[in-house]
């Protein structure tokens, strides 16, 4: 019996084509509640001003902050991780000698070491360039949980060959995209914190997710789930794979988990 369910947000939860949470998706969440823990867990930092209303539309009883960066349960915050600030320093000026594109968001702003490249990967995304451009060397000695590399499978594979203290779990096989970690942290290492908080065995959890930064969550949890949009890697790694999420998926997989 599934007792804890571990959820991405984007495209597992929120629809970013269709720009809402499908109704399926919201009647399924409603469904379920009380049946068993429900957590959030994504690479967004749910604090902050862009991301707070988010949560406020699911009320979950946990949240795996970026990627593990910060753990809450029941509105409490369990315990919190930052990047060490002299890494922080040394990784912003080596994206900035490699022309790459590394940043994060910061009191509602984002911070770029490539601001040339960050316009070309946003694209016409009018809410990301809504938040306008600044310099990410601004954010050295700011405490941050993790920093976003916005650029190829290659330059994440750059980070982490040159700063073994760091992990770079990729969001796309092809399109690249990294979250930039302090190496223990995951949202694997949520799910396991937060089954361990509530005393749940880790064969009666569960995470759904579709990028390749929810691979170890789906590998580590009792049941993991791929929506059918995800990544082929993840679906190769998941024990069942739901639908897209505009054909129900996220119902669907609550229905095969024996929740609904």
């Amino acid at each position: 019996m599934i007792k804890m369910i571990c959820l991405d947000y984007d495209n597992t939860i929120y629809d970013h084509r269709r720009k809402k949470i499908p109704d399926s998706a919201r009647e399924a969440l409603e469904a379920i509640r009380g049946k068993c823990r429900i957590v959030v867990a994504s690479g967004r930092f749910f604090r902050d001003v862009w991301n707070a209303p988010m949560l406020e539309e699911i009320r979950p009883d946990g949240v795996i902050h970026a990627n593990g960066a910060m753990l809450e349960a029941d509105g409490e915050v369990l315990e919190e991780t930052w990047i060490d600030t002299d890494l922080q320093r040394q990784v912003i000026e080596f994206a900035l000698e490699n022309d790459l594109c590394l940043g994060g968001l910061y009191q509602g702003r984002w911070y770029t070491t490539n601001k040339e490249k960050q316009k070309e990967r946003w694209g016409g995304n009018e809410a990301l360039h809504a938040r306008g451009l600044e310099d990410a060397r601004e954010l050295i000695g700011v405490p941050m949980h993790g920093l976003f590399l916005d650029d190829s499978v290659e330059a994440a594979e750059l980070i982490s060959k040159t700063f073994p203290q760091l992990r770079t779990p990729l969001m796309d096989e092809k399109r690249g995209g990294a979250d930039v970690l302090p190496v223990l942290l995951s949202k694997a290492y949520g799910l396991k914190k937060l089954a361990e908080h509530w005393g749940i065995p880790l064969e009666e959890t569960a995470a759904v997710g579709d990028s390749m930064n929810d691979i170890e969550m789906v590998r580590e949890a009792g049941t993991g789930i791929a929506m059918g949009n995800a990544v082929s890697g993840l679906k190769k790694a998941a024990d069942y794979v739901t639908a897209d999420i505009g054909a129900d998926g996220l119902k669907k997989a609550f229905a095969y988990l024996g929740l609904l």
